[in-house]
């Protein structure tokens, strides 16, 4: 039976394209049939661009009649996260005080992709200011579901990308990632995704709720439901390009993941830091990614990152620095979501207060969440400096670490949990720690589904705080869900970094639970 269209990759519309086996105004048609058929249930759009995705699609078609080439994306389409600016609509990072500014300008990412030849069929839904790591729901756009399961969110702040690429709306598109948020989504919703070294690719245009913020910078990336359509893209988005566009971008080469032999790297490991206990199905993941990995060759040995709860507090220093008055400032008079609510009213209490609530969760019991608490609030400009220089000394630990374990990548979980029930999610922020890491620490980063949770994995025991009754709620309710794992390359080694992915993935998708998308939600 012939593979419907959206389902192809995008490596395989490029190739039927170009045998003339299909017409981007075919493929174009075919992805707004599926999006008539499931969008209604996902809300993974936040703009569908549906007149003017068909009308390049019909200029991409003349082009190719005409024999000319508009470049190595020719007529494939793609979708973009909604706040990575595009000419004439509104990054509104799903605000209402963002709604009446349309951009002037493509962010650097869109400019190349369409100089590329690719098509936009669709900007994709985000949580309200980006910063919500679990789900994807605002005032303007409303709430996007996970196509496994419409009861579960999809992740953040990529989520409506992350969902979009997983039900067959896109067979690729772009994202950011700040915490998580490329891979996160990637993990929950059962495709890929990467999140590239800092400035790898351009992130001006990326908009941002707390513009100015750089102690933990942003960093755009792809999403795909096959490795070859991640390295598809990181080929097409040149960084020589780029740096043309923007001065931040080195101009480097991108070399042929498909040259890197797999089988001499070293992969450390590790299924659970100490911090926060992952699910016992991303456990399995990781474990089952490990026999994989080492069945076909590969040497993989334990691994114990160093500075794990140092890390994650310091990431919630740095990022609440300003006590949030940019983020307050930027929403006006609107109100946080619901996810958001928990951490920002924490975040603007009084010092004292905060002090005071910490102490008496720490007599309770508690342990995680008062050290939270602490780590929350508006710093002193000696203080920021303090904890980046704090940030910067972990960066050289890490690379020491590695450099003494003769690392050339490191598996780790993914989320603490698989998706989160819709409106689980308001106190449940640390459960991102495994993602923010890299972002704090400025690694390569990808993700790569492996199984999904079974029956007998979805009862956690000895819940000693409130963080693991909450994760103890999310698993019970998780059966069936994807599960991945994250792949940690070195500063600048994106294409090792894919050609390990690439090889994971073809073991893992021989797999009975291999999550195979697309989904039918």
């Amino acid at each position: 039976m012939a593979i419907p269209i959206h389902a192809l990759s995008a490596v395989e519309l490029r190739q039927k394209l170009d045998a003339g086996e299909l017409s981007s105004v075919e493929i174009v048609k075919a992805l707004h049939a599926r999006a008539d058929e499931v969008e209604p249930k996902v809300n993974a759009f936040a703009h569908q661009l549906r007149r003017t995705a068909l009308k390049r699609a019909g200029e991409c078609d003349d082009a190719r009649r005409r024999g000319d080439e508009l470049g190595p994306l020719h007529g494939v389409p793609l979708t973009i996260k909604e706040s990575l600016d595009t000419v004439g609509i509104a990054s509104t990072l799903g605000m209402r005080s963002r709604l009446g500014s349309p951009a002037t300008r493509d962010s650097v990412v869109a400019q190349v992709v369409k100089e590329a030849g690719a098509i936009v069929v669709g900007k994709t839904n985000v949580p309200q200011t980006l910063l919500a790591p679990l789900e994807s729901t605002n005032e303007l756009f409303g709430t996007t579901n996970n196509p496994w399961s419409l009861n579960h969110a999809p992740g953040g702040s990529s989520g409506g990308e992350g969902a979009a690429v997983a039900a067959g709306l896109s067979p690729m598109g772009i994202g950011t990632d700040i915490g998580g948020s490329v891979r996160a989504p990637a993990a929950l919703c059962g495709v890929l995704g990467l999140k590239p070294t800092g400035d790898r690719w351009s992130n001006l245009g990326a908009a941002s709720a707390i513009n100015g913020q750089e102690f933990i910078r942003t960093q755009t990336g792809p999403f795909a439901r096959t490795t070859a359509d991640l390295t598809l893209l990181m080929q097409v988005l040149n960084c020589r390009r780029q740096s043309e566009l923007d001065p931040r971008v080195p101009p480097m080469a991108f070399d042929d993941p498909a040259e890197v032999d797999v089988t001499s790297l070293r992969v450390g490991f590790f299924e659970d830091d100490g911090f926060f206990t992952p699910a016992a199905s991303v456990r399995r993941a990781v474990r089952e990614a490990v026999a994989l990995l080492e069945e076909s060759g590969i040497e993989v040995v334990r691994y114990a990152p160093p500075n794990v709860e140092a890390i994650a507090f310091n990431y919630l220093r740095g990022i609440s620095a300003d006590g949030l008055a940019t983020l307050d400032a930027a929403l006006g008079d609107e109100a946080l979501i619901q996810p958001l609510r928990t951490m920002g009213r924490l975040a603007r209490m009084p010092r004292r207060a905060r002090a005071g609530l910490a102490k008496a969760l720490r007599l309770m019991g508690e342990e995680r969440v008062p050290e939270m608490l602490n780590s929350l609030g508006e710093k002193d400009v000696a203080t920021f400096w303090a904890r980046t220089a704090e940030r910067n000394q972990h960066r050289i630990d890490e690379h020491r670490a590695w450099q003494r374990d003769g690392l050339d990548a490191l598996l780790t979980p993914t989320m603490i949990t698989p998706a989160v029930p819709h409106g689980q999610s308001h106190d449940f922020t640390l459960s991102f720690v495994n993602m923010a890491r890299y972002n704090y620490l400025d690694r390569p980063a990808g993700v790569v589904p492996i199984t999904r949770v079974r029956p007998d994995e979805i009862r956690r025991t000895g819940l000693r705080d409130r963080l693991e009754k909450r994760a103890a709620a999310i698993e019970n309710e998780s059966v069936g869900l994807p599960v991945g794992v994250q792949l940690v390359g070195r500063p600048w080694e994106e294409s090792r970094l894919l050609a390990l992915m690439a090889h994971l993935e073809g073991l893992a998708s021989k797999g009975e639970l291999f999550p195979r998308t697309p989904v039918d939600p």
